[in-house]
């Protein structure tokens, strides 16, 4: 099985699902987005700019579900299950006024 496979059906500790691929690579993977966006490279750029953003936001979905499924089948505290849960309708909420374009 791949690990891609295994995040999506969350076979994947919570632990690891959620720092590693949740908080680490949205981490590494938003600096392009962040970058193409302050330096407002000449418009034929734009498209690269929407490339990363679309590819940004289809990983985001992504690991939010791997998150949630790791969180269902997840053997330690409540809590821990819980609080990841939640990081992740957070993380949907605060990105819903930029997708709307406000």
């Amino acid at each position: 099985m791949t690990i891609a496979v295994a995040l999506w059906r969350g076979h994947v500790p919570l632990p690891k699902t959620a720092w590693l691929y949740g908080g680490l690579a949205m981490g590494v993977l938003s600096i392009p987005v962040i970058w193409l966006t302050l330096v407002r490279l000449p418009w034929f750029h734009t498209p690269m700019l929407l490339g990363f953003c679309f590819f940004y936001l289809l990983y985001a979905a992504f690991v939010a579900v791997a998150i949630w499924r790791s969180a269902n089948n997840y053997q330690g505290r409540i809590a821990w299950r819980a609080l990841a849960k939640a990081s992740v309708i957070v993380v949907f909420l605060n990105m819903t006024p930029q997708l709307a374009g406000n």
